[in-house]
């Protein structure tokens, strides 16, 4: 999945998983009893966290297996890509449409500010894969 925050990412990723897939999801990492605590310091773990879940459910050959992150910039999917290849999984990239910022503040679950979208946006960089591997929602 690709997109900014409040695209509806998750909600789409829902769909594409179904009842045999998984998901993983950085933000998942920032619940605490249930509460979204989002902590700037912790992202890199939590990144590194997610991406290890991912390949595990790839090793045991989940039959859907997304990863639901903003993945703005190349080096953000590229690992995920790699696992996957590695897997012998076929993949793709579903990039959400860009909502406006103020939409997208109002959407997004985790309270993201317009301010933090805008520059998601300005920070995102065109897909570098061949187009017939990204779909567009």
């Amino acid at each position: 999945m690709r997109g900014v925050s409040g695209s509806g990412k998750s909600t789409r990723a829902g769909e594409l998983a179904g009842p045999y897939g998984k998901i993983h999801s950085t933000d998942s990492y920032f619940y605490k009893k249930g509460k979204y605590c989002f902590d700037p310091k912790r992202l890199a773990e939590y990144h590194h966290l997610n991406f290890e879940a991912f390949r595990r459910s790839l090793e045991k050959g989940v039959t859907v297996v997304i990863c639901d992150n903003t993945n703005i910039r190349h080096r953000d999917y590229r690992h995920y890509i790699g696992a996957a290849q590695k897997a012998g999984y076929d993949w793709f990239i579903v990039e959400m449409s860009e909502p406006s910022p103020i939409l997208a503040a109002v959407r997004n679950i985790h309270g993201v500010p317009q301010k933090i979208i805008e520059r998601m946006m300005s920070n995102w960089e065109p897909l570098d894969i061949p187009t017939e591997l990204c779909h567009r929602a």
